[in-house]
Parts: structure tokens; C-alpha cells; sequence
């Protein structure tokens, strides 16, 4: 790969940008910083941005309409914001992906870069949720040119036209949306047709074509005008009206009766994992719940002993899980963090565990967990009851006034006819191949309709219905406790069962004694179960008695239990057989064949027991293996047989018999496999915790992976398993320094050194030099990251690992990082008004390269998110800035609106953020000082210029206007030279992609496909199932008018031997290759030019047509014929103003 810097790539889109390149690339040796100028030059006067529009269509303008040809199809005429005349898009009739279409002509340069801008109204939203990027009408806008599709419709550099999202971009006022036409479309041309396509939302993570694609189903938003220019930045023609610039006053919304609600769903949690809940079922979120609640004095659960063993035994039943399935160390919903929360629960719990660690684990996924309703409080532990399932007035309960055995039941009620009431087991039951029986004992009271049942549903490891139904009614009306069961072999692709309860009609129905019998297990081996006569699961065949002999199930002699089977004959030669008719499977060795028979009057041969083998198709192995009780008159006596499993035997009958006259009782039948065949001996929890904290830190020190926010996690778990370590086996854990290494890596504090060998040698995958967060602060993937980028929670949750529970460590390091990288959030926040008109702070997204949400998450210091409270960095780091930022927030009214997600998401993992804001972080926060301190980006705060070029972004405060800019911008495969831009000032905002022009490219090259979703494939070994570009969109075949673009790709360090990290599909997202040694980029009165490279210097080239400028963190004028020289990792903003 050449790395020689070559001219005709400086020259490559000066005819398209309107900037002279001359000089443009020319490297120099110096590895120092800028070089001084060659002297002031302040004889010339600022020059102003211009744009002349080429064009403009006015929608809903019938004049203007007619001028550029529109034909609109399913598309009305709408007066919108500011009395102005719109079009909408309406969706089809069905509902599909696509809706209306707006087809013009407009005119276009032949010769440079045409922009597109769209005029769109800032208060429209999608109002379906209150969280971004959560609504189901976020539809968007795609532009086609000439019938080819321009750019892509998800996170591609030249996005979609627009993206409706859940709160209103800029109340009160226009916004623009600028993207470049490709030059290939309008080169030689003076007109162009475009298109606008409405379409339905996307849900990027889709794994298939129906998850991504959702169906639009409502109007799109009003469509206001659309513009052609040549310069990058817009500027609307004088006279049109935009809106006035807000002012700001605090929300008065919502107040403390929201902080309220948050405490009584914690109060809720805490009681439902006290007492309800399944232990065995419980998450990592869930343990770690009741943990903390042990600890917090406001919880019930505090100092409670019950609490402790149910997180022993939620650790328990994740061991047991794991032990089935390796997924749930590599795949769950703890992601990259594995059994982290394991050692940390046990650090928290330490001083209060006592023996229980000396105990031996507990429970098994394949077992139904509180079979018999005897834990739980109103409700039984382990069975929840679904919204859709119970009608108005229909209850359920846990009843400890009837039982048939223990001390519960469980209770449904159902009032009115048609009504019903459904409860299922939770978690799921693991199963196997082959034929289980499903039984419970129900007993009625005046139940009418389709009455009580059983309902056992099948699903596959992922979670999804295999089937559908398997009902087993019980008798209707009023009657004593009835046996129900019903017989089902495991249906192809299902891994696991629940078993539903339910009542449908009037009445009042009992459960108890549910159970799952397996394929190796004899069915009513006591005889139990079954009608007055006939025993439930067994049978007489027609050759298997004479005339004279009788079989039935009696109650008046047992010898365990209250039944047993009696067979009885009065001839000679009198007989009688009775076996199970669900074989039992059996495996290789010898099992003990067992049964207890009393006997009356018996003669000749008498009574005894005979298995029978079979293979897997029902074929007979081998004969008889008969084994006889004493004949005569006796009580109770054990018969049994050993016997060797026949070769390609798979199942056994076992037959009961009676040859001669006489009575005999049989009862309580044991089938005993080999010792190899058995169940082994649970561990003792310290074993098993070892095994559990070992076998997590050592799968991801060699799964370590390279963004950053999958690295922080990465290593909160490495940590928090290592320190769990620490705590129970001491000489398996790694010294602490080592185990921090993982922290310092994730926070950019050393170099990222990847994945580590079986031996734990790093891997350095992204060689030596390479920093998971920049030295600005801000962390990479590729580039910045709006929402992704706000990784305070993880921050906090990593300090904390170090700082709380037993042998708890200080870390001021940590601390001094995570607070610069939080501060350096902080010049990427957008201030404006929400859709009440009250002040708020935002996330700068519009130039992040994933997670397309516009306006950002409401966000000052910390957000609301999953993992985290808005509170939660100033109450932990209680940093006067972040204190001040937060504070700022609940002076603006915006701390209780926040919290509605705290509030409403029902998953464990928000509850545990939920009950650490009220345990901890509110109280906390309320005793901080008042602090002055407050958002950077307000109008009214000093100017600044932030710079990050690792990143190749940059934020701007000049004055009234704020300037965010990712010139490193979704170059995937190789330097695209287009930079995104979001310009904000109090009246309006532009966002927009534009072109720039870059130095010091190679010779290879990257060709862009025809794509249309993502102009990439996912880097992710993973991922083969998605097609490199994503999957096509429903409807006709759709081409890319960027394909055969051609991007040449930067040099990377030598010490990185695949910058793809192994991963090779075609256009996989490749790291550094696209971000280019220099940029220089023109936007308005602004010009950028960056150096990104560590051992070079660039010379800026003379600027004529943009003339003198200032430079704004210093504050001298620039002449345009000034030469000012850039050296490693730096950067001038030149602006054309005071």
C-alpha cells in the first residue's frame, strides 16, 4: 500500500466544492504542532456566505407545482406551521413499507455539487412514546434523483431526507435537511428529476426483512419546500418566514407525584422478588435488585435472612442454566458482562452470607418450579398471569384454606360467563425428546362452561410458541380433587414448556400438585392417580387376562399413599396382566426393577413382576424377566430385579402379574438407573459460584471486544467476576492491577490491546497505539457516537465495582477519567425548548454515526436510560460541573419528566436503575452544594472551540451560533469526503451532508455497491445471515445512485495487521481505513482543517475565495493567502466574522 501523498486526489472535488485546492496535501516532515504564520493579514474584509438557490418548489403552491411538473401520488395539500401551504404523504390502502410519492423536476449545476434541502416544520413528532427513538410512527422520507435512490435509508453517509422522531426538533420553527446530489447524476445537466418517497419506520436491528421494515400507517410529515444550491450551506431567501427564536422558561409539567410513582414500582419490585417471585427465574438485574434491597432500609427485603437465600438461589438457578445451556455465560441479556453481577452481588452480600456458601446449589431448570403453590405470598411464586388472560373481575390467588397436599393451592375465579382466568409457570421448563405426561389435581365449584384445565404450550430455545394448544379438561360443575393429565411428546425444534392453568366460564377452580413426567420416568408408579376402578396410565390388554381374573385400582389397601392396584383370579389357571402404556426410556448398564406386593390366598406360580425391553421403533428385545413375590398369604414384600439394558433396547413395560388363584396388591414401583446414569451430586455454592466467576473471566479476556462501550462492559464484568474470585478462591484471581488493566484499556487510560490468547498474552488486534477513547474524552466507533457515545452509566457502575462492598478500594483514577470523559459530553448538548415550549438540554446526534434519533435524548450531566438515573454522576462523582449541569436540569423543570421510563418499563434491569435513584442517588444529590456551573452550549456561556481529531469531529460555540461537525463521517470502507454538519443558531438549525476535500490517501481504493439500506456489512463473525448492504426493502428492486463511487482508502499503522479484525465480508466496516490524514471543509462562514494523523504535518493552501478569516481559538485573521501549517492531531476553525 503506497502511502505518497499524490495531487490528483488533493485536485479530486475541487471543481465540486467551490474551494481552491492548490497546495492541498503537500506533507512535510515536521512532527511538530502548527508552524507560525508568515504575518498578519487584515487588509482584506470578511467576505459573507452566499446561496443563490438554483431552484425552489413550493409545496401545496399550485403555481409552482405546475412550474417544476409535479405529479404526487396518495399526497394532499395541508396548511401547516406558520400558515404555510405543505404536502403530506398518506399510506397505501393496504398499509405497506411505502407510502405517496412526490415526483418535480428542479434545476441543477452541470458542473459543480448540487445540494437538496428540505424546509420541514420543528414541532411535528411522532407522539406514540415520550422515549427516543421508541415510536411506532417514526416514518421517514427517502429522495431519489433520476429514479435512483440517493444514499441510504439507514445510517449511511448521504442519509434519508428526513426522520421523524418522538419529540419535536425546533418548536416553532423551520429546520433544513441538506444532502448532496452525486455529481455522476448531474454532471453536464441543467435539470434533474427528484422524487420523495414516503416509507415506514426501520428497526436497525432487525434479523430479517419483516423485523427491519415496519409498515407506515399514517400520514407523513408536511412537506414544506424543497431547494437546489451549490453552496454547501443554505441560506434561505430573504422574506421567508422561519419562526421566532423561543424563550426559555422552566417545564411545569410534571412534579414529585412522578418521583412517587418511581418509589411504589420499587416498593412493588422488592415485595414481587421477596416473595414471589421465582428465585430459580430471576436475572441478573433481578438478584442484584434484592441485594441492594437488603441492604437499603427502605426496602422489606431489608436484613431480611429470606432475601439472602433467594439471591443464593437466583445465583443458583443462573449456575444451573448455564450448566444446560453454555449461551447463558456467552449470550444473554448481561451481554458482554457474563457472570460480572454474580461476583459483584457477592462483594455486596459478603458479611452477611454466613454458611449459606457451604450449601449446595438448589433447583433445576428441568424441573416446574413451586409445584404445589407452597411459596409465594397473595400469588405463588413462580406463576404470573397475563394481561390478555384475565377478563374484568376474574382473580387469582395463592388459597392456604385448601390444598390437597401441603398447605396451598392455587385459586381462580371467574364471575360472568365468557369470562376466564390464565396463569402460566415462569421461567420456562427445559425438556427433552420424546413423550412427557403434564398433570395437576383440580377441584371445581359450581363451574360452568368450557371449565378448568391444563394447557401445556411448546417453544423453542429463542423463546417462540412451537404449535399451538394442548387443553385437558377437568369435569365441570362441583367435585373433590380430580387428577388431569395429558400426554405429549416434544414437538420438533421445542427445548421448553410452560405449563397453563386456567379457568374459562363461571366458577371457582383449585390447582395443585402440577407435574411433568418425564420420558425416563414411570408413569403413576403408586397408583395414584385415576378413575374409582382403573388406574390412570395403565392397562389390561385383551390377551392379557381369562375370563375369570379382575384388575382395578383400589383405596382400601395402600402401602404408601391412598391406592394401590389389585389383580385378583379364582381358576387354576387363572391370569392377569397390567402395564404402563407410555414406555419408559432407559439407557446402557444395569437398572433395579422394583415393586411391593401383598398377597391373599395365592397359589401356583403367584404374583410378580416382568419388564419388558423394546427398541426405539416398539420392536420387542429379548423375552421375559419374570421375578415372583411368595405365594400364600403375606403383607408387604419388595420384589426386584437387576437387569442389564439389552443391546438397541431404548424403552421398557413394566408388566405386573398374577398366574393362579388368589388376590394381590401391588404398589409404589421404582425403576433405579446406574450410578453413571444418575443425577449427579449438586456442588457445594462455593464451587460452583468459582466455577461460574472463573469460566466468565477467562471467556471474555479472549472475547474482549474493540467499541467501546462492548469494551466497558466488557471489563466491568472481567473486574466484578475477578473480584468475586478474590472473595472466594483468592489464588484463581488476578492481582488487582491487572484485573484494573482491563478498566484502564476500556477508558482509554492505555492502549487497547484486544483479545487475549488461552495463555493470556494480548492479541493487540488494533496494534499498540490505539485508545478506545480519544484523548478529547470522547469514546470511538468508528468516530462520535450521539446516544452511544453517553456512556456515563457504565462509568458509574464501573467505579462502583471498585468502590462499594466488601474490601472495598478507592480509585481516583478511574475518577479523574470518567469525569473528563462526562465533561467532554458536555460541549455535545443542544439547547432548546421541548414541546411545552420549556427549556432542555439534548444530545448532539445529528452527526453521530449511529442511532439515527433527531432531536437527541434529553440529557444535561447523566440521562435516563436502561442503566441509569438523571442524578447519577453528580451524586457519585459530585464533580462541581456535573453537580452544577444537574442542577441545572431541575432548575429547567426536566428531572421529573425524565422519569416516566423509570416508572413504566416493566424490565428488571430499569427497575434496579429505578431503586438505586430512591435508595441512593436523589438523597445523595439533594445534600450537594448549589454549584454556578452550567451546560457549555448555552448562548449565554463563554465561547469555545472543542476539537477531537482521533474522532475527526469538533464542536463550536461562536457567539449565537453552535457548530458540530464529524468530517471523519460513516467512511467505512474508505475516505468518502463528505462531512455531516448540524448549524444551530436561536432561530433555526441546518443539518446537512456536504462535500469536503482531503489529503494523504493511498492508492487502494474502495468501490461503492449498489446498496440501499446500509452502504456497509456489519462487522460481526456473527452476522453472516445478514446480506453485506442489509436486506433489500419490500416492493420493486431498488438501485444506488452512488454506486461505483470510488473512495480511497488512509493509511493505518503498520503494527495493525487486519483492520477488518478478521471479520471479511463484502464492505465490511473497516476500521481507520476511511478516516482521511487531512480535511479541509467550507461550511458558510466556516472552515475547518484537521489533521489527524500522529507523525505528520500538512500546510493549509491558499484561500482566495473564502478570503481572511479568524481564527477562533486564538482570535487572530488569517490572511487568505496565509499558509499556516498543521501539525499532528490539530486543528483550525477559521471563521469570517468579529
Amino acid at each position: 500500500m503506497s502511502n505518497a501523498p499524490r495531487r490528483r486526489e488533493v485536485l479530486k472535488y475541487a471543481g465540486t466544492t467551490g474551494v481552491a485546492a492548490a497546495g492541498l496535501g503537500l506533507l512535510t516532515s515536521q512532527p511538530a504542532a502548527a508552524a507560525p504564520l508568515t504575518g498578519p493579514d487584515e487588509s482584506e474584509a470578511f467576505k459573507k456566505a452566499v446561496c443563490e438557490p438554483l431552484d425552489i418548489v413550493v409545496f401545496g403552491d399550485a403555481e409552482s407545482e405546475a412550474a417544476h411538473d409535479l405529479a404526487a401520488t396518495l399526497s394532499d395539500t395541508v396548511t401547516g406551521g406558520l400558515g404555510q401551504s405543505a404536502r403530506i404523504l398518506n399510506p397505501t390502502a393496504p398499509a405497506s413499507y411505502w407510502g405517496g410519492t412526490l415526483t418535480f423536476d428542479v434545476a441543477v449545476s452541470p458542473t459543480d455539487t448540487t445540494y437538496v434541502t428540505v424546509r420541514l416544520w420543528g414541532d411535528e413528532h411522532d407522539d406514540t412514546s415520550e422515549q427516543a427513538g421508541s415510536g411506532t410512527n417514526m416514518w421517514r422520507l427517502q429522495l431519489f434523483v433520476d429514479g435512483l435512490q440517493v444514499g441510504y435509508q439507514d445510517e449511511g453517509a448521504v442519509d434519508s431526507l428526513d426522520i421523524l422522531d418522538t419529540a419535536p426538533r425546533t418548536p416553532g420553527r423551520f429546520f433544513f435537511h441538506t444532502l448532496p446530489l452525486p455529481e455522476s447524476m448531474t454532471s453536464g445537466k441543467k435539470k434533474v428529476t427528484l422524487e420523495i418517497r414516503a416509507m415506514g419506520r426501520i428497526w436497525s436491528y432487525g434479523q430479517n426483512p419483516e423485523q427491519l421494515y415496519r409498515t407506515m400507517t399514517t400520514p407523513s410529515r408536511g412537506i414544506y419546500r424543497v431547494y437546489t444550491h451549490t453552496e454547501p450551506y443554505f441560506i434561505p431567501p430573504k422574506g421567508e418566514r422561519q419562526g421566532p427564536a423561543p424563550v426559555f422558561r422552566p417545564r411545569a409539567v410534571e412534579g414529585a407525584e412522578v418521583l412517587e410513582a418511581v418509589r411504589q414500582r420499587v416498593a412493588k419490585d422488592q415485595k414481587f422478588y421477596l416473595t414471589t417471585a421465582n428465585p430459580a427465574g430471576m436475572d441478573a438485574f433481578a438478584f442484584q435488585s434484592l441485594a441492594e434491597g437488603y441492604l437499603w432500609s427502605g426496602s422489606p427485603a431489608h436484613q431480611k435472612p429470606a432475601a439472602l437465600d433467594r439471591v443464593l438461589r437466583a445465583i443458583d438457578g443462573r449456575y444451573m442454566a448455564w450448566k444446560s445451556d453454555a449461551s447463558v455465560l456467552t449470550g444473554s441479556d448481561q451481554q458482554w458482562q457474563g457472570f460480572g453481577r454474580v461476583g459483584l452481588t457477592l462483594a455486596l452480600l459478603w458479611e452477611h452470607l454466613g454458611d449459606r456458601l457451604d450449601q449446595r446449589v438448589t433447583g433445576s431448570p428441568y424441573e416446574i418450579t413451586n409445584p404445589g403453590f407452597e411459596e409465594g405470598d397473595e400469588t405463588p411464586m413462580g406463576w404470573l398471569a397475563p394481561g390478555w388472560g384475565q377478563t374484568s373481575g376474574a382473580t387469582w390467588s395463592r388459597d392456604t384454606t385448601v390444598s390437597r397436599t401441603g398447605s396451598a393451592s392455587l385459586k381462580l375465579q371467574v364471575p360472568a360467563s365468557g369470562g376466564n382466568m390464565y396463569t402460566y409457570s415462569s421461567p420456562k421448563t427445559r425438556i427433552g425428546k420424546g413423550t412427557y405426561t403434564y398433570g395437576a389435581w383440580i377441584r371445581t365449584e359450581s363451574v360452568n362452561g368450557t371449565g378448568a384445565h391444563i394447557d401445556p404450550l411448546f417453544y423453542d430455545a429463542g423463546g417462540k410458541l412451537v404449535g399451538s394448544d394442548h387443553k385437558k379438561f377437568a369435569t365441570t360443575g362441583t367435585h373433590g380433587w380430580e387428577y388431569v393429565s395429558i400426554d405429549l411428546e416434544t414437538p420438533s425444534g421445542a427445548t421448553q414448556v410452560e405449563i397453563h392453568l386456567r379457568l374459562s366460564g363461571p366458577g371457582t377452580a383449585w390447582f395443585d400438585s402440577v407435574e411433568l413426567i418425564g420420558p425416563a420416568e414411570l408413569r403413576n408408579p403408586g397408583f395414584e392417580q385415576g378413575t374409582a376402578t382403573v388406574p390412570l396410565g395403565w392397562t389390561v390388554p385383551s390377551w392379557g387376562r381369562t375370563a375369570d381374573a379382575t384388575w382395578s385400582r383400589v383405596t382400601d389397601v395402600s402401602r404408601s399413599g391412598s391406592a394401590s392396584l389389585r389383580l385378583a383370579a379364582t381358576a387354576s389357571n387363572g391370569f392377569v396382566t397390567a402395564f404402563n402404556t407410555a414406555k419408559f426410556q432407559v439407557g446402557d448398564g444395569t437398572y433395579t426393577y422394583s415393586a411391593w406386593i401383598r398377597t391373599d390366598a395365592v397359589t401356583g406360580t403367584g404374583a410378580h413382576i416382568d419388564p419388558l425391553f423394546f427398541d426405539k421403533d416398539g420392536k420387542l428385545v429379548g423375552s421375559d424377566h419374570r421375578k415372583f413375590a411368595a405365594t400364600g398369604t403375606h403383607g408387604w414384600e419388595q420384589v426386584s430385579i437387576d437387569l442389564e439394558t439389552p443391546s438397541s433396547a431404548t424403552q421398557v413395560e413394566f408388566h405386573l402379574r398374577l398366574s393362579g388363584p388368589g388376590t394381590a396388591w401391588f404398589d409404589d414401583l421404582t425403576v433405579t438407573p446406574p450410578k453413571s446414569a444418575g443425577t449427579a451430586e449438586q456442588p457445594v455454592r462455593r464451587a460452583a459460584y468459582t466455577d461460574m466467576l472463573k469460566s466468565s473471566r477467562d471467556y471474555w479476556r479472549q472475547h474482549f471486544p474493540h467499541y467501546t462501550n462492548q469494551s466497558q462492559i466488557c471489563a466491568i464484568g472481567l473486574y466484578q467476576a475477578n473480584r468475586g474470585l478474590r472473595l472466594l478462591d483468592p489464588d484463581l484471581a488476578l492481582p488487582e492491577d491487572r484485573a484494573r488493566d482491563y478498566m484502564y484499556q476500556s477508558l482509554g487510560m492505555k492502549p487497547y490491546l484486544g483479545r487475549e490468547d488461552k495463555d493470556g498474552n494480548p492479541t493487540k488486534p488494533l496494534g499498540e497505539t490505539y485508545h478506545q477513547v480519544t484523548k478529547a474524552g470522547l469514546t470511538r466507533e468508528l468516530g462520535y457516537v450521539g446516544s452511544y457515545g453517553e456512556v456515563i452509566d457504565w462509568l458509574v457502575m464501573m467505579y462502583e465495582s471498585v468502590t462499594r462492598g466488601h474490601d472495598a478500594q478507592e480509585a481516583p483514577e478511574l475518577r479523574e477519567q470518567m469525569v473528563k470523559i462526562i465533561k467532554a459530553r458536555g460541549r455535545f448538548r443542544v439547547i432548546d425548548v421541548d414541546e411545552t415550549g420549556a427549556r432542555v438540554s439534548r444530545i448532539e446526534t445529528v452527526i453521530g454515526w449511529r442511532n439515527e434519533v433527531y432531536p437527541g435524548e434529553i440529557a444535561y450531566a447523566s440521562r435516563t436510560a436502561w442503566d441509569s438515573n438523571p442524578v447519577m454522576s453528580a451524586a457519585v462523582f459530585k464533580d462541581p460541573d456535573i453537580v452544577g449541569w444537574t442542577q441545572e436540569m431541575v432548575d429547567d423543570g426536566q428531572f421529573f419528566r425524565q422519569l416516566g421510563l423509570l416508572v413504566n418499563h416493566t424490565w428488571t434491569r430499569v427497575g434496579l436503575s429505578a431503586l438505586r435513584l430512591v435508595s441512593r442517588d436523589w438523597d445523595a444529590f439533594q445534600a450537594l452544594a448549589n454549584r454556578p456551573a452550567r451546560i457549555p452550549t448555552a448562548w449565554e456561556q463563554p465561547d469555545f472551540v472543542f476539537t477531537d481529531e482521533e474522532n475527526g469531529c469538533l464542536a463550536v460555540k461562536n457567539g449565537e451560533e453552535l457548530l458540530f461537525a464529524s468530517l471523519y463521517w460513516r467512511s467505512r470502507q474508505g475516505v468518502n469526503n463528505y462531512a455531516r454538519i448540524h448549524h444551530l443558531t436561536p432561530v433555526d438549525q441546518r443539518s446537512a451532508t456536504i462535500r469536503q476535500r482531503s489529503g494523504g490517501t493511498t492508492d487502494e481504493t474502495f468501490t461503492a455497491r449498489d446498496w440501499v439500506l446500509w452502504d456497509y456489512a456489519i462487522n460481526d463473525p456473527g452476522a453472516g445471515h445478514v446480506p453485506p448492504g442489509g436486506f433489500p426493502p419490500p416492493g420493486v428492486t431498488l438501485h444506488q445512485s452512488q454506486e461505483g463511487d470510488v473512495y480511497h482508502l488512509a493509511r493505518v499503522p503498520d503494527d495493525i495487521p487486519d483492520p477488518a479484525l478478521g471479520v471479511h465480508f463484502d464492505g465490511v466496516e473497516t476500521m481507520l481505513v476511511g478516516r482521511a490524514p487531512f480535511y479541509l471543509c467550507e461550511y458558510g462562514d466556516y472552515l475547518i482543517a484537521m489533521n489527524t494523523t500522529t507523525d505528520q504535518t500538512f500546510t493549509l493552501p491558499a484561500r482566495q475565495d473564502f478570503g481572511p478569516a479568524r481564527d477562533l481559538a486564538t482570535g487572530r485573521t488569517i490572511g487568505a493567502g496565509q499558509r499556516p501549517k498543521l501539525g499532528p492531531l490539530s486543528t483550525l476553525v477559521l471563521h469570517r466574522g468579529r
